[in-house]
């Protein structure tokens, strides 16, 4: 059996070793799905995809394909309808493993299903003021919805046919002090000059941001009902990220979807490259997952890349979304102490562990 993983490893602790180990007892193979540079909480990835991608490899994984900046950007639902996408689509994938909070299979999938059951009764709640995860909260009230990974396994259930597994998340949670098994608390005792941070780059992010107006603003996904005026009037009156955040945020608008729309809006990443993914592209694998990947390419519902090269056979949305990404490392290199050049992107190369 191969199982595919969801993830970001941002960065790789214990509790990802636990999941892995776990997933590794019933499985024959792990192919991970991984944010590239930009994670889903609206911020840089602390290291690049592929050192992530090694750390990744030796803590278990087979085969590391890569999660591109377009999607891992989105909100819940987008991550993991574009995620579950890929695994789907590479043909190789029997069943699909989370951490969470709740390993309960049957109650994890009863919310589920009430939250698809109930959308327009969640819709009507956001009319009210609410943000979708409070008026989802408030019409589906279980405590499972009071946890963030919980919530990212719904989202993945609700977007796949494959079965699937819950591991329990093991540690203190999600944003606690564990620098054991919560990479919040890893993230926090990072030295920001040995790391990559939009902090380090803040003033290219605000001053790509003064240059903005409405409509540009407007271009940006989750970006609508007014909030374009809003952004513009925090942008005009801040010195700091924090304080545009700070500005921005109400009942409505959650502080992950602020960090996202601001990162998008530096990096340029609009509503016209919400299309389905056009390709699977490959970090990294050992000695199984070149076997994996060997299966896949003669299964797989998309293209493979591995290689820059690889892109120019491909159709317009496939190089439209790598210039895109090309795109976002050169400006998420300069998130570092100092900046990095540009063109890293199309000089990576696939990490390959020889672990036969």
């Amino acid at each position: 059996m191969t199982t595919g993983i969801i993830c970001e490893f941002n960065p790789f602790h214990s509790g990802h070793k636990y999941l892995m180990d776990t997933v590794r007892a019933e499985s024959d193979g792990i192919v991970c799905v991984m944010s590239g540079n930009i994670v889903q909480r609206g911020e840089f990835a602390v290291y690049d995809k592929f050192k992530r991608t090694k750390d990744a490899l030796q803590g278990g994984a087979d085969l590391v394909i890569e999660l591109p900046c377009a999607y891992s950007a989105m909100s819940a639902g987008g991550f993991a309808k574009y995620a579950v996408e890929i695994l789907e689509k590479s043909g190789v994938i029997d069943q699909i493993a989370f951490g969470a909070e709740c390993d309960d299979k049957r109650k994890l999938k009863e919310v589920a299903d009430k939250i698809k059951n109930n959308e327009k009764e969640i819709a009507e709640e956001m009319k009210n003021g609410l943000s979708y995860p409070a008026a989802r909260k408030k019409i589906i009230d279980d405590e499972v919805l009071d946890y963030p990974n919980n919530i990212l396994a719904i989202e993945y259930i609700n977007c796949t046919n494959l079965p699937f597994t819950a591991v329990k998340r093991i540690g203190k949670g999600h944003d606690s002090d564990d620098e054991k098994y919560s990479a919040s608390a890893i993230r926090q005792n990072l030295d920001r000059n040995k790391i990559c941070s939009i902090y380090n780059c803040e003033t290219a992010i605000l001053s790509k941001l003064r240059t903005m107006d409405a409509n540009d603003f407007l271009k940006i996904e989750d970006v609508n009902e007014g909030l374009e005026n809003r952004i513009i009037s925090a942008v005009r009156t801040s010195s700091s990220l924090y304080e545009i955040y700070s500005k921005i945020k109400t009942k409505r608008y959650t502080h992950s979807r602020i960090r996202r729309i601001i990162l998008k809006s530096y990096l340029g990443i609009t509503k016209e490259y919400t299309f389905n993914v056009p390709y699977i592209r490959i970090l990294g694998f050992n000695h199984k997952g070149k076997e994996i990947l060997s299966e896949m390419k003669k299964k797989a519902k998309l293209p493979i890349i591995s290689r820059y090269s690889d892109i120019n056979s491909l159709n317009d949305n496939a190089k439209k979304l790598f210039a895109l990404e090309c795109r976002c490392t050169d400006l998420y290199n300069l998130g570092y102490k100092i900046p990095l050049p540009c063109g890293t992107e199309q000089r990576g190369k696939v990490v390959i562990m020889d672990n036969e």
